[in-house]
């Protein structure tokens, strides 16, 4: 998964020796980290499962393109590495005041990391930038 790539460079970028999946589940700090991420992914796929059974068409995407709003000036500013720029944009996601949606009754704040990690998947969000 390319979300999951993304999360790697930005492990490798502050820890030489995390340079794969492999190690950075290998690794004790990442591997948590990893884990909790594929966690908060799978949130937001379920969730969007379940916004295809249960909302009008495009609600989902609706979620999805209000989070990036929120989040995307986070993303895009200076940071010190690509952690710092995971965690600020995932930080903002969770906090970000979100109203225009019907599925915020039921979005928690895992869902709402997941969705930014769809987002990275869907190549709308970065870690790791070369500028």
């Amino acid at each position: 998964m390319v979300y999951v790539r993304k999360l790697v460079d930005a492990y490798q970028e502050r820890l030489d020796t995390v340079d794969s999946i492999h190690a950075a589940e290998a690794h004790d700090w990442t591997g948590r980290h990893l884990q909790r991420r594929r966690e908060s992914f799978f949130r937001a796929e379920a969730l969007r499962g379940f916004a295809r059974d249960s909302v009008p068409p495009n609600t989902f995407e609706g979620l999805q393109n209000e989070l990036y709003d929120a989040v995307v000036e986070t993303a895009e500013a200076p940071h010190a590495d690509g952690l710092e720029r995971l965690r600020q944009t995932l930080d903002r996601a969770v906090s970000a005041q979100l109203s225009a949606n019907a599925l915020i009754q039921v979005t928690e704040p895992a869902d709402r990391r997941g969705i930014c990690h769809q987002l990275s998947n869907e190549d709308r969000l970065t870690w790791v930038t070369h500028e």
